[in-house]
Formats: C-alpha cells, sequence, structure tokens
C-alpha cells in the first residue's frame, strides 16, 4: 500500500517533471537516496516522497512520485525481468509533454512542436524509446561517412593533389547519406510544422541543413550557374 509519510505542501516543486527536463531540486546536506524513476540521487527529506510496503521512498519532482505511484513494481522491478504490456501501443491514448492538449490513440508526434508523443499513462510506457532507436541506428550508421567527409571538407588543400577535380563529388557522395538518410527525420518533422503554420526547431534545424544541402548540390552539379566570384580554384565552395 503507498503511503505518503506526513501531509507536506507539494505546490513548490510540483512544476518539475522527470528525465526531460531540468529538475530544480537541490538536495540538502543530509541523507540522500535514489529516485526509482529516473535515477537521480534526492535528500531523504524531500517533500517528494511516498511509503510503499515499509520503504520510504524519495523523488525529485511530483511527477516521478506520481509515476511512481501509479505503477510501484514497474520502478522497483529489474529492468532485464520488466514484463512488456500485454496490449499494443495504439490501444493507449499519448499526449505531447509540452503541449498536453494534443491527444490521439497510439504513439506518433506532435503538430505543435515535432515532439515525439508520450503514453498519458506511466504504466503504458514501455522502457524502450522507440524514436530514440531509431535516431542512434541512424547516427551510427553515417558517422563513417560523416568523418570522412568532415576529414576532406576539413583538410583545406592538402587532398587536392589526390582527389583533384574529383573532390566536390567525392564530398557530395559522402554527404548525401547523411543528410537524406539520417536526417529524414527532421526534414519530415519541417514539412509538418510548415503544413501547420507552426514554426518549431525542427522548422529551424530543417531549414538550415536543407538550404545548406541543395546549395551545395547545385554547385556540383551545375556549377556554371553560380558567377565567378563564387570559385574557389576550379569549383564552387561547398
Amino acid at each position: 500500500m503507498l503511503q505518503e509519510p506526513d501531509p507536506v505542501d507539494l505546490t513548490a516543486n510540483d512544476a518539475g517533471t522527470c528525465c526531460r527536463h531540468a529538475h530544480d531540486w537541490t538536495p540538502s546536506t543530509g541523507d540522500v537516496l535514489t529516485d526509482p524513476v529516473c535515477g537521480m540521487t534526492v535528500a531523504a527529506d524531500s517533500i517528494h516522497r511516498v511509503e510503499h510496503l515499509g520503504k520510504v521512498h524519495a523523488f525529485c519532482s511530483a511527477s516521478c512520485r506520481d509515476r511512481f505511484t501509479a505503477d510501484p513494481e514497474r520502478y522497483l522491478t529489474k529492468p532485464e525481468t520488466r514484463n512488456a504490456p500485454a496490449v499494443g501501443d495504439g490501444d493507449f491514448e499519448y499526449s505531447c509533454p509540452m503541449h498536453p492538449e494534443v491527444r490521439q490513440k497510439g504513439p506518433g508526434i506532435c503538430p505543435k512542436c515535432g515532439m515525439a508523443l508520450e503514453p498519458v499513462t506511466p504504466s503504458a510506457a514501455g522502457d524502450d524509446n522507440p524514436e530514440l532507436a531509431d535516431f542512434r541506428r541512424r547516427f551510427w550508421a553515417t558517422l563513417p561517412l560523416t568523418i570522412l567527409v568532415t576529414l576532406v571538407a576539413m583538410s583545406g588543400g592538402a587532398l587536392d593533389a589526390i582527389l583533384g577535380n574529383a573532390r566536390p563529388w567525392i564530398e557530395l557522395l559522402l554527404t548525401t547519406p547523411v543528410v537524406l538518410w539520417s536526417g529524414w527525420p527532421f526534414f519530415v518533422r519541417w514539412l509538418q510544422s510548415m503544413r501547420q503554420r507552426s514554426p518549431n526547431m525542427w522548422t529551424l534545424i530543417g531549414t538550415g541543413t536543407g538550404a545548406a544541402y541543395a546549395d551545395s548540390v547545385i554547385a556540383v552539379v551545375a556549377p556554371d550557374l553560380f558567377p565567378d566570384s563564387f570559385r574557389h580554384g576550379d569549383h564552387i565552395a561547398v
């Protein structure tokens, strides 16, 4: 049975959220405990605490405390032994952490800010983050290409004797998978923000990256479209 050890005023820190936003709780100099939800170290006398099965658990914020009280066993069970929800993700209602009014059945993307939607019911949230897993897979798959194109771009003229006039084409070959495949989720959210007329960080990233890439492609494929003042040696800067 869950029980709050002492009635306390929780209004001072109710705005705190777990993991995805900065915590404003400062631990005291006394004994410390570990928040079972987000793993932060918090003071044992935190105003956010719950007694469960005779043991007091302290939390960094009201949000973490509420997640714990909704499903204590989920946070007290070792990750490798936790069971996945019996029903599919599409059976749960999801909402945007920044825009709570945005709600839908199943996971998705917020049309206002582009953030991934989260389950409204804490117990419905699995330990895996599909969006993070996808971003990580794209990152590692194209990291070698990113390193190579960075070395070529930052080499100045050191590699011109080897690469010659093929250098812009090699840079284009290395860059295209990074921008168009690894960065594809950014452009999807960019298009969504334009359709919704709701500029956000995805709009900024998509516009800046897309403009730089498009300009470079034209510089390689059709360099004669640029005035001579744009030339650096035998090619247009990319």
